[in-house]
């Protein structure tokens, strides 16, 4: 029994120290709330305007919601502050999801580029 019990603490204190921490989660659940949170770039004024919906493939049409791009052939520039972290020591890990839902008139010229900004 002793030797269980001691598996058990083993097992106990190994999943705490692999508890992560998020810094930053946006899930689109308030409707447009999203808008005062994020900021569309005026550095262009032909950037595209991205809309939200749950898109043509979701599993819960409320709980699926997020951001899509509205028009072909556009660049997209948003942000959103978060707090200021430090992981140092620890591993970064940056977690998105997406789909393409719709048929691009060239699909070899589109992409996605995340980028990360200090201060």
């Amino acid at each position: 029994m002793t030797a269980l019990c001691l598996l058990l603490m083993a097992v106990s204190a190994a999943s705490a120290l692999a508890e992560s921490t998020v810094y930053f989660r946006e899930q689109f659940e308030d409707g447009d709330a999203w808008m005062g949170r994020w900021v569309e770039s005026k550095h262009k004024s032909d950037y595209g305007k991205f809309v939200l919906t749950a898109g043509k493939f979701y599993g819960d049409e409320e709980k699926d919601k997020g951001l899509q791009t509205s028009q072909d052939a556009r660049f997209y520039a948003l942000s959103a502050r978060f707090d200021d972290f430090s992981n140092k020591g620890q591993p970064l890990v940056i977690q998105f999801s997406s789909s393409l839902s719709r048929q691009l008139l060239r699909p070899d010229v589109s992409g996605y580029l995340l980028q990360f900004c200090m201060g």
